[in-house]
């Protein structure tokens, strides 16, 4: 490995290259289901918490976590087509 500066978008395909190595399913887990969906999930149960609509929590974890699952398969589908135009 050299010690050159690498430019932006080397880094970028370097740290792609990395996260794809892991696979599609952790990406899609840890970035998605719990960097996405479980966020999500709070935030919605503490504001239907604060409106006092406590019989709608699960429906919004459940919701919240299948968004989470369709972000991650949509960031990787986009990261993985963005990566194919910039490396050809």
């Amino acid at each position: 490995m050299s010690n050159e500066p690498q430019s932006g978008l080397n880094k970028w395909e370097n740290k792609w290259e990395n996260i794809k190595r892991r696979g599609f399913w952790r990406f899609v887990l840890l970035r998605g289901v719990l960097g996405w969906g479980i966020p999500m999930s709070i935030f919605g149960i503490t504001f239907e918490h604060a409106w006092k609509k406590k019989e709608q929590i699960w429906l919004i974890f459940g919701i919240c976590l299948i968004c989470g699952f369709a972000w991650g398969f949509w960031m990787w589908a986009g990261m993985n087509r963005l990566y194919r135009r910039r490396s050809n």
